[in-house]
């Protein structure tokens, strides 16, 4: 049940961010829905859950994309995996440690993007936009992760509650 519930919670993330996010945009850029997800799942659940819910997230974007299958989904566990690595030797509870990790991985992402883009072909914007967007890509996806983690851990806490009262 716990698996299904990620998994519609991704599909909503995902759809949410190829449909109506664009239209939240800020500084040429807009949040990154699928990704903040991953990395809070990762922040909450640990790397290989990360991992895995990051395969597919990153496959749900490849798949609305029109480009290959794979670039989404790659860029996205290199996201969980650095968060993997963050989250060992820092406070879990913090709230600046998991914006910090999405900023970072936001980064990853959006260079990830732009090198498999680059590489099959497809057009790529010059560097220096690149860098504006991949700050302010990163900097927007932080602001976001708190109400991310706040969802997810309230939805953890949820089922203790509830078998704990009965």
């Amino acid at each position: 049940m716990k698996r299904l519930a990620v998994a519609v919670v991704l599909l909503a993330t995902t759809m949410v961010q190829v449909t109506w996010a664009p239209r939240l945009t800020i500084a040429g850029v807009f949040p990154n829905l699928a990704l903040v997800a991953v990395i809070a799942i990762t922040w909450t659940g640990g790397v290989r859950a990360g991992m895995a819910w990051a395969c597919v997230a990153g496959i749900m974007l490849d798949l609305t994309a029109p480009g290959p299958i794979g670039p989404h989904a790659v860029a996205l566990m290199v996201g969980a995996y650095l968060t993997g690595f963050w989250i060992r030797n820092v406070d879990p509870e913090s709230v600046l440690h998991p914006m910090l990790a999405v900023a970072a991985s936001s980064a990853a992402y959006s260079i990830i993007l732009v090198a498999a883009d680059d590489t099959l072909g497809l057009p790529v914007p010059p560097f220096g936009v690149a860098l504006q967007l991949l700050v302010a890509a990163s900097i927007y996806n932080a602001v976001l992760m708190p109400v991310a983690l706040l969802f997810l851990r309230r939805r953890q806490a949820a089922p203790a509650i509830r078998s704990s009262s009965a």
